[in-house]
């Protein structure tokens, strides 16, 4: 991968963190308009509706932060790009669509089935 493939990677990733950003204050911002309001039946069912996604959205949006300040943090030390799992480069077509993952295709799917996985029992 060559310094203008890790500039782009590197403007997706800000610009993700700048739209989920964006949709955040969008979403505070629609809560307030609707808390401002008189409120009738209907609008408490919204607003209870809006409350609950809000609060989703909002733990969502944290930890894809923090898996885009994980992968700004890579690219500062040099270390974006390769698997976590199996330390091997991943391919610029999945960090094209994915820029702020941490393992290569395969790893991922590994770890997918392993967080499906139930416990075992003792």
């Amino acid at each position: 991968m060559d310094a203008h493939d890790m500039e782009h990677l590197k403007d997706l990733l800000l610009a993700q963190r700048r739209e989920i950003f964006r949709c955040s204050q969008d979403l505070a911002a629609d809560w307030q308009a609707l808390s401002e309001r008189d409120v009738e039946k209907e609008e408490e069912a919204q607003k209870a509706d809006l409350s609950c996604l809000f609060e989703q959205l909002d733990n969502r949006e944290q930890e894809e932060i923090k898996e885009i300040d994980r992968a700004l943090a890579k690219i500062a030390t040099a270390t974006y790009g390769s698997c976590e799992q199996c330390r091997k480069p991943i391919g610029l077509d999945r960090l094209e669509a994915l820029p702020a993952t941490r393992w290569c295709s395969g790893c991922a799917r590994r770890v997918e089935e392993q967080q499906k996985m139930p416990p075992v029992l003792p």
